[in-house]
């Protein structure tokens, strides 16, 4: 089978949590790389970046645009994407498109009409959930799911959403679970945890980093002994206004001793981080799944969470986190202060996020991924 993978907007090889790289970037890299060990696979980006290829998997740059260029920006080099993919690959050698992300779903729309060429689109995002309603893009997310031959979703509150919201025949969706890199995130349990709370995620106003300084305000009333690190840089238009926005809150909240903002770090330094640390907090006003949760309880790391479905999914009360509509809470301080001062149970719920966590898998959600191409080529 000859794949080609869509990844307009971000490059799915180049450092994670930096600029539009995130959750989707995992996806794709791992999906591609487990599914290159049986087939052709050819992933494709319009942001500047270094190409390679090795055995059955090539990764194309188009060049087009700086990975700094917010992707707000990056839509209006849709056409040159499409033309570029036309001058460097024979695309009528693809047996089906697999398209991340709405902009790259409008190229395989077209791309698909014009050489009856199967595709299958997964959003990662929705705009129905962001900031100022964007209607342009909605419409256009709405296109390209009807356009599509099958529309994945990473959770049963996705496939909700596409069906009532975006009016998509619910047989057309497949939920395919994404997975965790657990060569990658494979916990040192001889490493002594410490009072470190991490927020992993792009610094934009989406992720809800200021929900996560108000829990920290309103803790600091029953603890004093603790540290959040924010990991991540500023993304998005308004990427830099948010991020000094919430740095003078952290001064307005006398929270200078409990905050650390660290910016992008490497991999091997969060998880050095994620083995030392006794709580993720996720408080993204939106996601269709939220990888960093799994990859959390992968190292042992339970999870605090607001309310916003798919982590409902992820999360069990007590076992491997706690969700919560409001932060704000004593039940939630409660959970919170067990953790840095009960030793036995906080051992316990980080001996439960690991056993919770081994159900997911890159290698399965691939398979997963192979067999709906399969299932669309005729």
């Amino acid at each position: 089978m000859n794949i080609l993978q869509l990844s307009f907007h971000a490059s799915p090889f180049s450092e994670i949590g930096k600029n539009d790289g995130g959750g989707m970037s995992v996806y794709v890299q791992q999906i591609s790389k487990h599914l290159s060990e049986k087939h052709n696979v050819t992933v494709v980006t319009g942001e500047k970046a270094e190409s390679f290829k090795n055995k059955n998997l090539e990764f194309i740059s188009l060049d087009i645009f700086e990975p700094e260029l917010n992707v707000e920006d990056k839509e209006i080099h849709l056409q040159t994407f499409k033309n570029k993919l036309e001058e460097f690959l024979e695309l009528k050698s693809f047996d089906v498109i697999h398209a991340h992300y709405w902009l790259s779903g409008l190229v395989a729309k077209e791309i698909s009409n014009e050489l009856n060429i199967p595709f299958v689109f997964t959003s990662h995002s929705l705009g129905v959930f962001l900031d100022g309603y964007n209607k342009e893009r909605v419409d256009c997310e709405k296109i390209v799911m009807t356009s599509s031959n099958v529309v994945t979703a990473s959770s049963v509150f996705e496939t909700m959403l596409i069906t009532d919201t975006y009016k998509v025949d619910e047989n057309k969706i497949k939920k395919v679970t994404p997975g965790v890199d657990r060569k990658i995130f494979s916990p040192d349990l001889s490493v002594k945890k410490e009072n470190i709370f991490l927020s992993i995620g792009r610094i934009q106003e989406q992720k809800g980093q200021l929900q996560t300084l108000e829990f920290l305000n309103n803790f600091k009333k029953i603890e004093n002994d603790f540290k959040c690190i924010f990991i991540g840089g500023p993304s998005g238009k308004y990427g830099n206004e948010y991020l000094k926005e919430l740095k003078k809150t952290v001064k307005d909240l006398n929270l200078e001793a409990h905050v650390e903002f660290s910016d992008n770090l490497h991999q091997t330094k969060i998880i050095e981080l994620l083995n030392k640390s006794k709580l993720l907090i996720h408080t993204s006003q939106f996601e269709t799944f939220g990888l960093v949760a799994i990859e959390a309880n992968t190292m042992g790391v339970p999870v605090l969470s607001i309310n916003n479905g798919s982590l409902m999914e992820i999360i069990e009360n007590n076992k491997n986190g706690y969700f919560s509509e409001n932060l704000i809470d004593k039940d939630v301080n409660n959970f919170v202060s067990n953790l840095l001062n009960e030793y036995n149970k906080s051992e316990e719920i980080s001996l439960s996020c690991i056993e919770k966590s081994k159900k997911y898998d890159w290698k399965n959600t691939a398979m997963e991924i192979e067999i709906q191409y399969s299932s669309i080529i005729s």
